[in-house]
């Protein structure tokens, strides 16, 4: 039968598709372990402190995976489940097919090292490497526009409306109903509303304390992790992050270098480089100062727009940096101060801002102005408990927002870079106690 001339061009390109989507991994290692919390698998130890819970993950980017995989396997699959396939894909209506071919395309940039820690993991989970991909890059990729309608109808006739099996829990089939809840459509990440750092002046004793603002729906104790990483090569670090994530958002290495990123939505994006979560894996592995952590972010190929704060402990400075895809702006500490929210303040970034409403743009101002407010006002005398309360000023008016008996809500983080601690700042409910806990890096090494 002869085709139409019409129909090569889009034959071509799901042809093309395919061939991206069906490529095949490499064999798996033995079957994985599945363990409980306080367990440990090989020189990977999964502990829980007063319902904090530590992931110690050692060795080759590989053995690193596969011990979080087997550790946390229960976990990463029910969350790739309920936030990946039935939130985004079955109740958000978006094309399974068409996130993993963008995600396919991604995965070419990033630094062999990470996709072996990923196969490790899915190993180690008992998932497809396909699955931690996705789980490691949907931010990136829900960023991104859409293609043109044309070509979507033609991936989203190739799309089965079915989730693949996950193990242990229920699994929705073609048949069932989506979920009525829309719980499934929280992003597995930690999105931050404003991050700070202080140091010098600003601080009671001159040392560097950075603070980290979660934005809302805020995640509860329970759902998330610090992971203290000891690769073979490159500095040892804690980050705060989800079960399954290999990248950082949130961290401290043994250099006393502490990072912290914001999204800022940017008009210039691309899926052609490299997710900020494994650049900020790179600094926290390979920078002993500023100025080599921001080179390291500034001379690769990005993807979409962030604000970042980094700091430096020994002695102590912080810087401000403010991207997109092929534009970026370095701000230093002014007063000793670095704040950051999540729009740009850059004047050429600025122009790129794509932000949904009014009152996003708003609310990120108003928060970059109450944190400079709160440091001003106690400037000289700035210590963890004042920058906890930084953290917590807005619970007494919402607090219906975060009131959940028997959950505690996490606000956010602070690090003490220069003394190489974390700490993780919730709300105990019902009777609304500020809680802290956390560790001291250079004691879990």
């Amino acid at each position: 039968m002869k085709l139409s001339a019409r129909l090569v061009v889009p034959l071509a390109l799901i042809l093309i598709a395919q061939l991206s989507w069906l490529r095949l991994d490499p064999p798996s290692a033995p079957e994985p372990l599945f363990a409980e919390v306080e367990s440990q698998y090989g020189e990977g130890r999964l502990e829980e402190r007063d319902g904090l819970r530590i992931l110690h993950l050692r060795g080759t980017p590989y053995d690193m995976g596969y011990q979080h995989g087997v550790l946390l396997g229960d976990e990463i699959r029910t969350r790739l489940r309920q936030q990946i396939y039935e939130g985004l894909i079955l109740e958000g209506g978006v094309s399974h097919l068409l996130l993993l071919r963008h995600a396919r395309h991604m995965d070419g940039y990033l630094p062999s090292k990470y996709r072996e820690e990923m196969r490790g993991l899915a190993d180690g989970a008992g998932i497809s490497y396909s699955d931690v991909l996705l789980l490691n890059s949907i931010h990136d990729l829900t960023s991104q526009a859409l293609p043109t309608q044309a070509i979507r109808d033609i991936l989203l006739t190739l799309y089965p409306p079915f989730i693949p099996s996950l193990g242990k829990g229920s699994i929705l089939s073609s048949s069932d109903s989506p979920p009525e809840s829309n719980s499934g459509w929280n992003v597995p990440s930690l999105p931050l509303e404003a991050a700070f750092a202080a140091f010098g002046r600003a601080t009671r004793n001159g040392t560097l304390l950075q603070g980290i603002d979660f934005a809302s729906p805020h995640p509860s104790l329970e759902d998330i992790l610090l992971i203290v990483r000891q690769p073979q090569v490159g500095n040892s670090s804690v980050a705060l992050a989800w079960p399954g994530v290999v990248g950082v958002t949130t961290g401290l290495n043994e250099e006393k270098i502490s990072v912290a990123e914001l999204a800022s939505s940017s008009q210039d994006a691309s899926l052609e480089g490299v997710p900020i979560p494994f650049l900020l894996r790179d600094v926290l592995e390979y920078s002993g100062d500023i100025p080599s952590a921001l080179r390291l972010v500034a001379s690769v190929q990005r993807t979409i727009g962030h604000n970042l704060v980094i700091g430096d402990g020994k002695p102590a400075d912080a810087q401000a940096m403010e991207f997109s895809a092929h534009l970026y702006a370095l701000f230093e500490a002014e007063d000793d101060m670095s704040i950051r929210a999540n729009h740009y303040l850059d004047p050429t970034l600025s122009e790129t801002q794509q932000i949904s409403s009014r009152d996003e743009y708003d609310r990120s101002q108003a928060r970059l102005e109450a944190i400079r407010e709160g440091l001003d006002s106690g400037y000289g005398r700035l210590d963890l408990s004042r920058a906890v309360n930084l953290l917590t000023a807005g619970y007494a008016a919402n607090e219906e927002q975060y009131a959940v008996d028997g959950v505690e809500t996490v606000l956010g983080a602070v690090i003490a870079s220069s003394d190489l601690e974390v700490w993780v700042v919730s709300i105990a409910h019902p009777d609304g106690k500020v809680v802290l806990r956390g560790l001291r890096l250079d004691e879990e090494l």
